[in-house]
């Protein structure tokens, strides 16, 4: 099975209801759908603030690069007069490999905020599969699936980049900054390239506050997929599985997640293990449970003898489709 072979294979839709004016009333807040590919949220925000002149944009969740996205954004309405230039913007930051777009939906008295986003909506064609695999799974048309919440790789580092911001994040957690320039020069990532004069606390204070809080993120929940690998670990068999040089136990059986049911860390093992976001604290779940829908099954154009499978499904807030496919490849071995 092969997740994101192009962009267009993995297509996401945020869920998020607020409510919205089309007329402007004196409301303190811009409300727009940014739609986008080759883009992370960070760098999509990033990039309007600068076309706009603009500070202060926010959107309720974070988006991959390497997918075709939709989510909301929303803007201080003392910037209104941007609306005026959306066509060209959308029209500048448009071509074959990746685009931003901008859609105006109305005035709100609020920003977005995290705890609105109710989910995501996923549509993904899975590549690769073996023909008789995806014919069985095609067979059942829908499948409930449990699986870890683990955060994924993506929560660790960029598309094409070394996963290690869980490290840079320790290091400033423990004010080694040298420790972690180290590491974020061996990311790779554009804020290395930002100038140095020997100071690296310094250093440090110049990136973009809303990437030094996904450093911090990162490093918990690095934390948190540790302690919930080895729960998982005690209840069951698990197999690992590494993605870019994360590793994950996943379970090879349902059984093993069924001590796992509570939603939370059990409190007499850990405490009140929160994690810590870019906005707030938030328990998190340790399992996920989704109806997956089967939808269609063709050749895959990519992989001669192989089948391209196209499935949709739900998630919450907080929860990752791909780590979804990695337990689906797992059971559905036995289908």
């Amino acid at each position: 099975m092969i997740i994101k072979y192009i962009p267009e294979d993995f297509i996401v839709q945020e869920v998020l209801v607020t409510e919205f004016s089309p007329q402007y009333a004196g409301q303190a807040y811009i409300l727009l759908c940014l739609d986008k590919k080759g883009f992370s949220t960070f760098d999509a925000i990033g990039t309007i603030e600068s076309w706009f002149h603009i500070s202060d944009c926010i959107g309720a969740g974070l988006k991959d690069s390497d997918g075709v996205t939709s989510q909301k954004i929303s803007i201080p309405a003392r910037y209104r007069k941007m609306l005026n230039g959306i066509d060209e913007f959308n029209g500048k930051n448009t071509d074959d490999d990746r685009f931003l777009h901008l859609t105006f939906l109305g005035y709100a008295n609020e920003p977005l905020k995290p705890a609105r986003l109710e989910g995501n909506v996923f549509r993904l064609r899975l590549r690769a599969m073996d023909s008789a695999q995806a014919g069985d799974m095609m067979k059942r048309q829908i499948y409930t699936l449990v699986y870890p919440n683990y955060f994924d790789k993506q929560r660790f580092g960029m598309p094409g980049y070394k996963k290690l911001t869980h490290l840079i994040g320790e290091s400033l957690y423990q004010g080694n900054y040298q420790k972690a320039y180290e590491y974020l020069l061996e990311s790779g990532t554009k804020e290395a390239s930002l100038p140095f004069d020997g100071n690296y606390q310094k250093f440090f204070q110049q990136i973009d506050r809303r990437i030094r809080g996904f450093y911090d993120s990162a490093m918990y929940s690095a934390d948190f997929n540790e302690r919930l690998g080895d729960l998982l670990e005690e209840s069951g068999p698990v197999c690992v599985v590494e993605d870019e040089g994360i590793s994950f136990r996943m379970p090879k059986e349902k059984r093993t997640m069924a001590p796992l049911m509570a939603e939370h860390f059990p409190e007499e093992r850990i405490g009140a293990f929160r994690i810590h976001t870019l906005e707030q604290d938030m328990p998190r779940k340790l399992l996920v449970t989704t109806n997956i829908n089967f939808i269609s099954c063709e050749k895959d154009e990519f992989h001669p003898g192989k089948s391209a499978l196209t499935v949709s499904f739900f998630l919450p807030m907080g929860a990752y489709a791909t780590m979804a496919m990695k337990q689906l490849d797992i059971f559905a071995r036995r289908f």
